[in-house]
């Protein structure tokens, strides 16, 4: 599916006013034309348009979610901002688990790359 034909088709069943609409998303009316012929348009550019039209565009692009993290839980209780917060801590620490294996593996291939060129001398 098209992405950016997509958010403008969203952004007029929602009827929403672009003039209005981009200086909330922090685009100008240019941008907002290349972003709408972009096909493959980065679900980042796309969640900011949602987050202001309001639309959920995952819903659409499950891929976008896989991101693009969103929290399940709706922030309107006491109860929802501490699963909202755990959410999100428990997301941080995935990321730095996966951040400190990538700087591993990273430094493992710095020592094999050394080694290999060593033995090409």
């Amino acid at each position: 599916m098209h992405r950016g034909e997509f958010l403008d088709k969203i952004v007029r069943l929602k009827g929403k006013n672009i003039t209005k609409l981009l200086p909330d998303v922090g685009y100008d009316r240019t941008t907002y034309y290349k972003h709408i012929k972009d096909r493959d348009l980065p679900f980042r550019i796309l969640k900011q348009y949602g987050d202001e039209i309001p639309y959920d565009f995952s819903k659409d692009f499950p891929e976008m979610l896989e991101e693009i993290p969103v929290s399940q839980f709706e922030i309107n209780t006491f109860e929802g901002m501490q699963k909202d917060r755990d959410f999100w801590r428990d997301e941080y620490g995935r990321v730095l688990k996966e951040n400190k294996t990538l700087r591993e593996e990273n430094e493992n291939l710095k020592v094999e790359i050394k080694s290999l060129s060593s033995k090409r001398k």
